[in-house]
């Protein structure tokens, strides 16, 4: 499946659960009524019984169960409106500093960052659990722009790089496939589920508590008591069948989709060794996979390992066995698993600041012409740049990391702070051809409350207007973990000074549009990180479409009409049953394109696949690509939720 398959299937994943959730309701329900039946058969004589309204006890049973349920499922949904970022730290994480310079903390750090890039996703933030000694991991996250990966510290601690790249690629599989956002709606059902369970058991609490105080005060209050226990512990019981079907619905979403993930990090790597020898050395090391974590349990579907254990661990199982993980990727495996480390690994070296080198290559030098010119082998196609979309490949990882290599190093280490990525974001917008812009960018500065962020800008200035074009994303990458640690004023700040140094000029660059739609999705104040989930049809935004591909076919041949409009028909012609011609004059702006992506991001799935090969074809309409025209694919992306990796360059930028 490609990723426009994956996200379908996690939407039809949601239709199942939502069945298995109205069958789990309805299970307690009939439970509830049964109980009032039973108590009112022992209270009321025959007569009685025969005028009992059961229509209207089964309706007030059923209204009652549901608004219990639903009410404790919104509670827990809302607990994490936080996104992942909530259920790291509910397990005990510690977020990672962007600019650690623990080596193993580096390692992970360098081996996300790199898979971010190659998958064409916002760098997301790391945590560690600091209290866990067992090998796990996780991602979490309603969309892939507020995503968290997770790690443990046993993890950290014995995987090799190969390994932990495995399990990162892993982790991705789940980021880029949709299997997050699910995952954190299946945490709110399964305790809207399991409420009434949590009920009776505080009731029974508050009894037993009650009846040790009523027997030193009234001992003639036993039998109340003990009818309301009695009350509780049927509660309690029939909690219990929500225990039953929140499992079964934890298994059932989960086991299918963790061989899915273990097949997508050998994708992804081309590597099956990296994450077959982390699933041996899972098999081989003593504390396992669970945690001790009192959210282990509501978490375990998360998880890379099973958290589950004793009767959990086999008929609710979240996880395949690990045996049968692991000849899904090595068939011919002798059924040995791995050794526990006695230190930590040792197989590399990470740089404080840098990427460990590919065994493949080191960083190759790259040039700076004015408008470089990605060349591909082979040629591209819509087709070709369309299925590389959530499905990154040992080539992207690799130019991920000569990429990240190329960046300078002081402009690197300055990304990882959060002072020094306020700064790389202002350099990046200077103005390269005009000193006199550039002058007054920079006096906008001292008018801003930025303070060390502004000094350290002016330092950067050589360093950014020399820098190829082609790392600014990369760039820009690298900062976004240490700026979505910036509180809502400083963000704000932020974005004022952006706007300010955009407009210097009185006009908007394509890059500086691109750069402030990534930011934008990063930092926007209260926006909870869930994209809009539309239900348009292309049908519909005809006026849209015009002026995305319109704008997208002028990026890659400006000042060329002829090419612009051939591009254009090239991209116009991958619309089904849609019909558009190019935007007319003035709607030919950053702020009409602005409103235009906006509104495509409500499309469906389906409908989006179609836009991303629609903009695709207009880039490979002549065989090359600007890095003009990568980056405003890439915003495009970001805007609609789509990841698309890196352009992969030839052997030489000409």
């Amino acid at each position: 499946m490609d990723f426009f398959e994956h996200q379908d299937a996690a939407r039809r994943q949601t239709g199942r659960l939502v069945l298995l959730f109205v069958v789990a309701v309805a299970a307690i329900v009939a439970l509830v009524y049964g109980v009032v039946l039973l108590v009112v058969s022992l209270n009321v004589g025959a007569e009685s019984l025969s005028r009992f309204p059961y229509l209207t006890t089964l309706g007030l049973t059923a209204g009652g169960v549901l608004t219990v349920v639903t009410l404790g499922s919104l509670y827990k949904t809302s607990q994490l409106a936080g996104g992942g970022a909530v259920v790291a730290q509910s397990l005990g994480g510690r977020e990672v500093e962007p600019d650690t310079n623990d080596p193993g903390e580096r390692r992970l750090l360098n081996v996300v960052e790199e898979m971010a890039i190659a998958s064409g996703t916002p760098v997301p933030a790391v945590y560690i659990l600091d209290r866990e000694d067992a090998i796990n991991a996780f991602a979490a996250g309603w969309s892939p722009d507020a995503a968290v990966i997770g790690v443990t510290h046993g993890a950290v601690e014995q995987f090799t790089r190969a390994e932990l790249q495995g399990v990162v690629a892993h982790e991705f599989s789940h980021i880029l496939h949709g299997d997050m956002r699910l995952n954190l709606r299946l945490i709110g059902v399964i305790f809207g589920v399991l409420v009434i369970s949590v009920i009776g058991a505080g009731v029974m609490r508050s009894i037993a508590y009650s009846g040790r105080s009523s027997r030193s005060n009234n001992k003639n209050g036993g039998a109340a008591l003990l009818a309301i226990l009695a009350a509780g512990l049927a509660l309690y019981v029939i909690g219990y069948v929500g225990v039953f079907f929140g499992r079964l619905i934890q298994s059932a979403i989960s086991r299918q989709r963790e061989f899915l993930a273990d097949a997508a990090a050998v994708q992804f790597t081309r590597d099956p060794v990296g994450i077959a020898d982390a699933l041996r050395r899972l098999g081989g090391y003593p504390p396992g996979s669970g945690l001790d974590s009192s959210h282990a349990i509501e978490n375990s579907h998360l998880m890379f390992g099973s958290t589950l254990s004793g009767f959990f661990a086999g008929m609710f199982a979240t996880h395949p066995p690990l045996d049968r993980r692991i000849r899904r990727i090595d068939p011919k495996w002798q059924g040995h698993y791995l050794s526990p480390r006695e230190g930590p690994p040792n197989d590399d070296t990470e740089p404080v600041s840098g990427v460990a080198s590919f065994a493949a290559g080191s960083a190759s030098p790259v040039a700076e012409p004015t408008e470089p010119v990605m060349g591909y082998a082979p040629g591209p196609t819509a087709a070709s740049l369309v299925k590389q979309i959530g499905r990154p490949t040992p080539e992207h990882l690799r130019h991920a990391h000569e990429l990240i290599e190329a960046v300078p190093t002081v402009l690197r280490q300055a990304a990882h702070t959060a002072t020094g990525a306020q700064a790389v974001v202002l350099v990046l917008l200077l103005d390269r051809g005009d000193d006199a812009v550039r002058r007054r960018q920079l006096d906008m500065l001292t008018d801003e409350p930025f303070g060390p962020a502004a000094t350290l800008a002016g330092r950067l200035v050589y360093e950014a207007v020399t820098l190829p074009v082609t790392l600014r994303l990369p760039l820009l990458d690298l900062s976004l973990p240490a700026l979505s640690r910036l509180d809502a004023e400083a963000a704000a700040q932020l974005q004022a000074a952006v706007d300010a140094m955009i407009g210097a000029d009185g006009r908007v660059e394509l890059f500086e549009w691109t750069l402030r739609q990534v930011l934008w999705r990063r930092l926007t104040p209260g926006r909870p990180g869930v994209p809009r989930r539309g239900k348009r049809r292309l049908s519909g935004c005809r006026p849209a479409l015009s002026v995305l591909l319109t704008t997208l076919a002028e990026a890659g041949h400006p000042g060329d009409g002829e090419a612009a409009a051939a591009a254009f028909r090239d991209a116009a012609g991958r619309l089904p049953r849609v019909s558009i011609k190019p935007a007319p004059r003035d709607r030919r702006s950053l702020a009409a394109l602005t409103d235009a992506v906006d509104e495509l991001a409500a499309l469906v799935p389906g409908d989006q696949r179609s836009v991303v090969e629609a903009c695709a074809a207009a880039v490979a309409s002549d065989g090359r690509a600007t890095a003009t025209e990568a980056e405003l694919l890439r915003a495009v992306g970001e805007t609609l939720g789509v990841p698309v990796p890196p352009l992969l360059p030839g052997q030489r930028l000409v």
